[in-house]
């Protein structure tokens, strides 16, 4: 497998949904670390 391959590698995905989510709401938290925090609870997983 390639090593970058979105499209064999779940984790590729999951990420792109991270950094979206994370874009879209970043002014809401006071510090990044509590959004990159929430967006761990938040983020769909990709393997279910």
């Amino acid at each position: 497998m390639p090593s970058y391959s979105p499209d064999l590698n779940k984790i590729e995905r999951w990420w792109s949904v991270l950094k979206t989510w994370m874009k879209q709401r970043v002014k809401e938290f006071e510090t990044v670390r509590e959004c990159v925090d929430t967006a761990f609870k938040k983020c769909p997983n990709v393997y279910a």
